[in-house]
Parts: C-alpha cells; sequence; structure tokens
C-alpha cells in the first residue's frame, strides 16, 4: 500500500506541473486530477457474456415431436435395413401380443418372487431360530414364485372373457413393459447428456411407442 500511495502522489505533482505549465488552474486543476485518481483505481470492466444462441425452433411442443419423430422414425429405418421389410414391426408386435400372458406370468414371478422375500422379513420369519430363520425368506420367495409362475392359463381365460377388449388391448399390453424397460434403463439414465445422446436414448423408446400405435390395430384385427 505505501508504495501505490508514494506512485498516485507522483503522478498527482507530475500532473499539476504540467497543467500548471498549460496554464490551467484553481479548481479545474483539482477535478482534472480527482479524476485521474480515481480512474487509476477503478478495476477494469468485465466482458459481457455472449448471448446464448435461439434454437431454431422456438415452439417446445414442434421440438417435442421433431425428436420424438426423428428418434421413431431412426428406429424403423434400423428395423427396415436389418430385416429388410418395411412392415417388420407388426410381425414383432404379433409375437409379443400372442405371448401376453406368458410375458404377464413372468412379471408377476418376479413381483411375487419380490413380495415372499418382503413378506418373510415382515412378519420376522427370519428371526426363527437355527436352520428356520436362514431358510425362511428363501423359501418364501421361491414359494411365492412358483404361485406367479402358473398364472398364465388364468390370465389366458380372463383375456378371453373380456373379448373383443382383450385383443385390442393386448398390443398394448405387450408393449408397456418392453417401453419401460426403455425408459428405465436408456431414456432415464440420459437426461443430464448433451442432446446428441439423449436422441440416440430416446430411439428405443420411441420406436416402441410409434410401433405400438400404428401396428397394433392391425394386429389386433
Amino acid at each position: 500500500m505505501p508504495p501505490q500511495s508514494s506512485t498516485k502522489t507522483q503522478r498527482t505533482r507530475a500532473r499539476r506541473i504540467r497543467m500548471a505549465q498549460a496554464g490551467v488552474a484553481g479548481p479545474e486543476m483539482v477535478e482534472l486530477v480527482d479524476i485521474e485518481v480515481e480512474t487509476t483505481d477503478a478495476p477494469p470492466a468485465a466482458p459481457e457474456p455472449a448471448p446464448e444462441p435461439e434454437p431454431r425452433v422456438r415452439d417446445p411442443r414442434l421440438r417435442w415431436a421433431a425428436f420424438n419423430g426423428g428418434a421413431a422414425a431412426a428406429g424403423h429405418l434400423v428395423i427396415w435395413s436389418v430385416t429388410g421389410d418395411p412392415m417388420a414391426g407388426a410381425d414383432y408386435m404379433g409375437h409379443l401380443t400372442m405371448s401376453v400372458p406368458e410375458l404377464a406370468a413372468t412379471g408377476i414371478t418376479f413381483g411375487a418372487l419380490w413380495a415372499g422375500w418382503r413378506g418373510a422379513a415382515m412378519v420376522h420369519l427370519h428371526k426363527l431360530p437355527g436352520v428356520f430363520g436362514l431358510a425362511a425368506r428363501p423359501a418364501a420367495a421361491l414359494a411365492a414364485a412358483m404361485w406367479g409362475q402358473g398364472t398364465a392359463p388364468v390370465i389366458r381365460d380372463a383375456m378371453f372373457a373380456v373379448e373383443p377388449w382383450g385383443s385390442l388391448f393386448a398390443p398394448l399390453l405387450a408393449a408397456g413393459p418392453v417401453a419401460a424397460a426403455c425408459w428405465w434403463g436408456l431414456d432415464r439414465r440420459a437426461r443430464q447428456q448433451p442432446p446428441v445422446v439423449r436422441w440416440l436414448a430416446r430411439v428405443p423408446l420411441a420406436t416402441v411407442a410409434v410401433s405400438s400405435l400404428l401396428y397394433a390395430p392391425g394386429v389386433a384385427l
């Protein structure tokens, strides 16, 4: 601090000498000196940030439609290039529709497995003495899973009982778990990624969703 103060003093004196030689005197000289000192003490102004580029499509609905529609189109092009059939999605949807009871039974089996494991802990079966406590939770989970595995005929009979609604909603029931798996495994994990990565992660989900809407009526009929 003292060297800076002495430097300002020398600068101010030199300024006064030059102003006296130029014929400037009185308050004008003081104002000019004050301006010199204040200008020297002021920090440099920070540069203004560059404005963000505006999106080409401003309407959020159009951006959403372009994002998901492009992802669905890319997925269908991949299926077309691999199978050589632009309507190959209908065959896949038909196979999924025919296996809806088995798919539902598989989901129920895994759900029953988890419920049996948790249920044994809720009723404190794992606190039984000795080997009974160790085997309580695995035995309960296995028993529940075996019950869930045998629910496919019951689901098939229930679908036949509510015809034609069973055939109409079967494609959506088949595509729903697949879409949920795509969302859980890919789309949800790519939310914080760059736009290109998010778009690539959206391709499977958009393809399954659009396929269920395009091919489900034809499969049902």
